[in-house]
């Protein structure tokens, strides 16, 4: 029952299509009479970057992922989508850009259930899905879909372990970056006071795109932590580390690093708003180039 908890904390178009599909395929291996509870969660996000990093684009961002979504307008890594009259932004900004921010709206949702099989261990399956929309640089509008299975155990009264396997189906608005997806994480999480805990995680990805060049295998590592000002109101703050190495260019890689904030505030049941601030620090090593992002966010929340 301890475990069962933290599956709702440690969460992750056309939109709906792909939640529905993720959420028959998750039944269809773990029928309903598996489950003895209710997994549902949704979220509407505005943000605004000032320098969008395309091809981080559909990274999870610091706080919500496990974990997200580059210089040249697209021409260092290889034609990485296009070239410099294209909208993409796939390397950050170029010298003399007219254009390096941008602001985007994202709706998420999972859905799935969960079954305690002791008093330390609980299974879950979930369907996931969302689709993010860019003013400006359409070419990264995006839907995700997928599915995630996984098991959290207590190991302590303040301790707890999760191990998750994931499958994803992205479309994007440039075509050439659709891809299959697949990987895992394993986290950490200490309650050192019943106000305040921290998470470790690692996790590793796989990503086959239509074009090579959008093909990676990628891993992240982080730690955050959160402090419970009130009952209703959580500070959570933390650190990413991410590399993504692609098929092509042979040897291309992009190295990330991502300090957040943020605060959450729950106004009514089942109900909160968030804001968040990620600073991202990206390098890319066909040119040598690095790039600065502020995201800037917020977020109405919906939790079962």
């Amino acid at each position: 029952m301890k475990a069962s908890r933290e599956i709702h904390r440690s969460s992750e178009g056309s939109f709906l299509p792909f939640l529905l599909a993720g959420f028959m395929l998750s039944f269809s291996v773990f029928p309903a009479n598996v489950f003895a509870g209710l997994l549902l969660d949704a979220e509407l996000r505005f943000t605004y970057e000032d320098n969008v990093v395309g091809v981080l684009s559909d990274q999870p961002r610091g706080g919500g992922g496990t974990p997200g979504s580059m210089a040249m307008q697209a021409i260092g890594m290889g034609s990485m989508g296009g070239g410099p009259n294209n909208k993409n932004r796939y390397l950050g900004s170029a010298s003399g850009a007219t254009q390096t921010g941008d602001f985007s709206a994202t709706v998420s949702a999972d859905a799935g259930g969960y079954r305690d099989v002791g008093n330390d261990i609980s299974l879950f399956a979930k369907a996931f899905a969302e689709h993010t929309n860019y003013n400006y640089f359409t070419d990264l509008n995006a839907t995700i879909g997928g599915v995630s299975t996984g098991v959290v155990t207590s190991l302590s009264d303040a301790v707890f372990a999760r191990v998750v396997a994931f499958g994803k189906i992205k479309r994007f608005g440039d075509s050439e970056r659709d891809s299959t997806d697949y990987g895992g994480n394993l986290s950490l999480k200490e309650k050192l006071t019943s106000s305040f805990w921290i998470r470790e995680f690692v996790e590793y990805e796989n990503n086959n795109a239509d074009n090579a060049v959008f093909s990676y295998t990628g891993m992240t590592i982080g730690a955050g932590a959160g402090y419970a000002l009130t009952t209703k109101t959580l500070v959570m703050f933390g650190y990413n580390y991410m590399i993504r190495k692609f098929d092509e260019p042979p040897g291309a890689e992009i190295k990330t690093d991502t300090v957040y904030g943020g605060v959450e505030h729950s106004f009514a049941k089942s109900w909160s708003v968030a804001a968040e601030y990620d600073l991202q620090l990206s390098k890319e090593n066909v040119t040598g180039s690095s790039t600065t992002d502020n995201i800037f966010s917020g977020a109405l929340r919906y939790y079962y």
